[in-house]
């Protein structure tokens, strides 16, 4: 039997939009503080119940609504965000669908008290599952506007047997408020649930702000970042790389003001930490990125989490170097001016049990010392073979060099030290003006072949002309990605032809790849270049194997080294980025200060 097409009323309309916009109550705590924010608030006051499922009620302190426009303020795509299509093009605003109010009352017992600077008293209105239960009211309130969420799906116990437990819930909504107190810094937050207070942060500047929201073990270990080009600006912290988790629950991403889950973003992240970070482990980052309004598309997901960007890869290239910039310190520089921080594998005691903090140091802003234009003598084509003798000439150049380089300095401020003994063959045991240092000598040398391996692969890359050419099944997407960016690939090694619609050739690879499966390279290759513009592929599969020479090439544990042979590698350590970690993102070194020393023996007690 055909049905008649009707067109469905408003309450429905707005009850279906309700299913995209408000997932669950922390969808509900997004939209009002969005709105909050835009109208101006400097003070926000959150009142939960049972994780605010039976009640939200949002409090700001804005610029409030004029009671004129208030009826207007609960209908669907009523908005003052925008008016024209240029406005979307380049929205400035958290908020502009004009369709989150109109949503959230549809299916909820809802009611706006606002008031205006101009207003002589507040004024109400109240919506019953979408009903509007008669015009604006006069009602009492401060200037500003609270937004009251009661008994959220009532009407809709289809969507209401989804919601999780209010512990559950609570905890999504906490996370949200989260997300939104770090890109707001100078707005204060106060939090209740069920009538007490669990959160409240007050006015301050981001790293305070920081602080207060991910504890001491961000707050021990952060790295300031701040870069600017042309139109793109990022600031805020990220984690070094000793203090990183099994999960990626502290990222925070956002995008002028916006907190939003980019892959573009993550991948730059994570191709930042490849060759500093353990296994799996994942780092804390708090990351704003500012961006012209025009250059990113915001309207593109229903709870506007996600984003397009115009230039897709110069966004992927200046965070990732951004980040690298901020992690790429030398080993000990500005020891007495960088915050101590305790390594996540062991080393780290925690504070106030009176046992000592063995801890690591690695901001920069002090150059370093002398000993400088040391150039390892083990080039990509000796390290592979890694034997013994390379080994041994690497550390007979060093002994050669005069000795007044390896002199102690007269205040004894190298930020490594001297050293002093080997133990077991296995560690430096040094000392600078702050105390002990302990060096892992397989792991310190290992960063130093890997850093230098890889200056020697940005002079240029060497190809290997294949004598047979491989044949790649490609679909047509991907051979027209291949034609798209085949310049790039050129530049990455890669000769790659189109034999027909579903057929790719190619022709050459990198030299330093010539053993790996270039068919599954390629498509990872392509499929990288579309989505991040970036060539983060080629680099991890080049960077692997660099690392793996590395790690062969290094001095062996259990090899005697003279003094000179070990303040040689101490010197160096000095002079190469991210040398605090070993290419699998293990510390190199550590520091025991005086005072550590003193509470070991119980001294001045």
């Amino acid at each position: 039997m055909r049905k008649v097409i009707a067109a469905l009323p408003d309450t429905l309309i707005s009850q279906i939009a309700a299913g995209e916009v408000v997932e669950r109550p922390a969808s509900v705590v997004k939209e009002v503080l969005e709105n909050a924010i835009d109208a101006g608030a400097q003070a926000i006051t959150i009142r939960l119940e049972e994780g605010g499922c039976q009640r939200i009620s949002i409090q700001d302190d804005g610029l409030g609504i004029a009671h004129t426009e208030l009826h207007l303020a609960i209908q669907r795509h009523a908005t003052s965000k925008i008016t024209s299509l240029a406005d979307l093009e380049s929205v400035a605003s958290l908020g502009f669908r004009g369709e989150a109010l109109a949503s959230i009352a549809s299916v909820s017992r809802f009611s706006i008290t606002t008031r205006t600077s101009e207003d002589d008293h507040a004024w109400q209105i109240q919506v019953n599952g979408g009903q509007t239960m008669g015009d604006a009211a006069p009602s009492s309130g401060p200037i500003g506007t609270t937004v009251d969420v009661q008994d959220l799906y009532f009407n809709t116990p289809a969507r209401r047997k989804f919601l999780k437990s209010s512990a559950t819930e609570l905890g999504h909504c906490l996370e949200l408020i989260r997300r939104i107190a770090l890109s707001r810094p100078d707005i204060g937050f106060a939090i209740w649930h069920n009538g007490k207070v669990i959160e409240r942060w007050a006015s301050c500047n981001i790293e305070q702000r920081v602080d207060a929201i991910l504890g001491q073990e961000f707050q021990s270990s952060k790295i300031a970042l701040e870069h600017i080009s042309g139109p793109l600006t990022v600031r805020g912290f990220i984690s070094k790389p000793t203090s990183s988790r099994a999960r990626a629950d502290q990222q925070y991403s956002f995008v002028n003001g916006r907190f939003i889950r980019d892959k573009v973003i993550q991948h730059a992240i994570r191709s930042a930490y490849q060759d500093v970070l353990h296994g799996d482990r994942q780092p804390m980052v708090v990351l704003s990125l500012e961006i012209d309004p025009q250059l990113v598309d915001v309207n593109v997901h229903p709870a506007k989490t996600e984003v397009r960007f115009r230039e897709g890869g110069a966004v992927h290239q200046f965070i990732y170097k951004a980040i690298q910039h901020a992690l790429g310190t030398a080993a000990g520089q500005s020891i007495d001016s960088s915050p101590q921080y305790a390594p996540s594998y062991g080393f780290a005691q925690t504070s106030g049990t009176g046992s000592p903090s063995y801890t690591s140091y690695a901001n920069s802003a002090s150059s370093i010392s002398s000993f400088s234009n040391q150039n390892l003598p083990l080039s990509q084509s000796s390290l592979s073979q890694s034997s013994k003798s390379e080994i041994d000439n690497f550390f007979i150049q060093l002994n050669n060099r005069p000795a007044d380089h390896l002199a102690p300095t007269e205040n004894n401020d190298l930020p490594l030290g001297h050293a002093l003994a080997q133990i077991h063959g296995i560690y430096i045991l040094a000392q600078n003006k702050f105390g002990l240092v302990l060096v892992d000598m397989h792991a310190a040398h290992e960063r130093v072949l890997y850093e230098k391996l890889k200056e020697d692969l940005a002079s240029g890359i060497k190809v290997q002309q294949l004598l047979v050419p491989v044949v790649m099944h490609a679909s047509e997407l991907e051979v027209g990605k291949a034609q798209e960016h085949r310049a790039i690939l050129n530049q990455l090694g890669f000769d790659v032809a189109t034999l027909s619609p579903t057929q790719l050739a190619i022709r050459t690879i990198p030299t330093l790849l010539q053993k790996a499966e270039p068919i599954g390279l390629v498509r990872n290759l392509l499929n990288d270049l579309d989505s991040t513009g970036s060539q983060a592929v080629v680099d991890a599969a080049q960077h692997e194997r660099l690392a793996t020479q590395a790690c062969h090439a290094a001095v062996r544990a259990h090899r005697t080294l003279t003094l000179t042979e070990m303040d040689a590698l101490l010197r160096q350590m000095e002079q190469t980025e991210r040398a605090d970690q070993c290419n699998h993102g293990r510390p190199t070194w550590i520091q025991l200060s005086i005072q550590d020393l003193d509470k070991l023996f119980l001294r001045g007690r």
